[in-house]
């Protein structure tokens, strides 16, 4: 990984003893809310993972909810640098930037983008817009808010057959099961119906594509590198695969990953580009997840990216994929937390020798 985001070599580096690690802890969903309304939040021993990590650094870890006493909390524990993990409270599409935006108004330095960032990323159309413009394949799709937008389906499905229906504002394939593929206008009006009824935010319907999953890290700032890529199948295939809700929760059955090795050459550099190219498009920090599937001609399109990706060192993809290329969990929190120290002007006195190419 390469970074040329460099500091001021005139001014000394800030030494950080105080870290806290920021998070919202999953929990069961109360009755009349979907099951899957707390799935991208962290159960403690992903938290615990990163604390315990960071902590074998030399530093000082606190655990900090994002809860209703978030905010004392933060200011009891007067962190100097914070490990944010929270994906925010609420429904609206701005959580992930709560977090980021109480950081930035209290002048302390995190790991992670900034508030506008991920705001924007967590925005699928949007997202898809930023990158089309900046000419990163993306799949076809369209955004429904109401019944009046429905009157474009039979259109859509003469331009193309199947469409995934997704929440708009989601992550951690949250509102995308095995049957969330349409292959009508009255399937799609059904899927649809039943995102605004469960979420309670637009849907976005998104062309189907029938190729290979590979989700690809990437870490850094000024010149960001890839952390590792992986490819994601079904353990039985099937015509129609979707990394959805029901794969992920039953990921050690019915998913294989496999590292770059099964990826050839010329779709590893390719990817690789795009990555990097959405990266710095959505102007994202210190580390990001991308995920693509191929279309039918075999071009990676970019289908999601989570500036906020999953640090359990048994089940996210990040850890995941950066094992399969040949990492190790503590070095992914170690080159995470040196590139967020070198953007910030950090001092971060663990890094091994030969570090300042971070």
């Amino acid at each position: 990984m390469n970074d040329e985001y460099s500091c001021d070599p005139e001014v000394p580096l800030r030494p950080v003893s105080r870290i806290s690690v920021v998070y919202n802890l999953k929990k069961a969903a109360g009755a009349g809310e979907p099951d899957d309304k707390y799935e991208e939040y962290d159960p403690l021993s992903t938290v615990e993972s990163v604390a315990e990590t960071i902590a074998s650094f030399g530093f000082s870890v606190s655990l900090c909810e994002q809860d209703e006493n978030f905010f004392p909390r933060l200011r009891d524990q007067a962190p100097d640098f914070v490990a944010n993990l929270a994906e925010g409270r609420g429904d609206a599409r701005g959580r992930e930037a709560q977090v980021p935006c109480i950081l930035e108004s209290e002048s302390i330095p995190f790991w992670g983008s900034d508030a506008v960032s991920m705001a924007v990323a967590l925005d699928k159309l949007l997202t898809g817009r930023t990158l089309s413009s900046e000419g990163i394949p993306v799949p076809l799709s369209s955004s429904f808010r109401e019944e009046d937008d429905l009157s474009v389906l039979p259109e859509l499905f003469r331009q193309r057959p199947r469409y995934v229906v997704k929440p708009r504002y989601e992550g951690s394939s949250k509102g995308i099961f095995t049957d969330s593929v349409a292959h009508s206008p009255r399937e799609a009006k059904d899927r649809i119906d039943r995102i605004w009824r469960r979420y309670g935010q637009p849907a976005l319907l998104e062309e189907y594509l029938p190729g290979a999953e590979i989700t690809v890290g990437v870490t850094g700032n000024g010149r960001p590198g890839i952390a590792g890529m992986m490819r994601i199948s079904p353990v039985h295939p099937k015509e129609e695969f979707l990394y959805s809700l029901e794969e992920k929760r039953n990921y050690l059955e019915r998913i294989r990953y496999d590292g770059p090795e099964s990826i050839p050459a010329p779709l590893r550099e390719q990817l690789g580009r795009f990555a990097v190219g959405a990266f710095r498009a959505l102007e994202l920090r210190d580390m990001a997840r991308i995920d693509f599937r191929l279309d039918g001609d075999g071009i990676p399109r970019i289908i999601d990216i989570n500036p906020l990706p999953g640090l359990s060192p048994q089940y996210s993809d990040l850890p995941i994929l950066h094992r399969l290329s040949g990492g190790s969990y503590p070095d992914l929190v170690r080159s995470i937390l040196a590139c967020a120290f070198r953007r910030n002007g950090l001092a971060f006195s663990a890094l091994p020798v030969g570090a300042d190419a971070l």
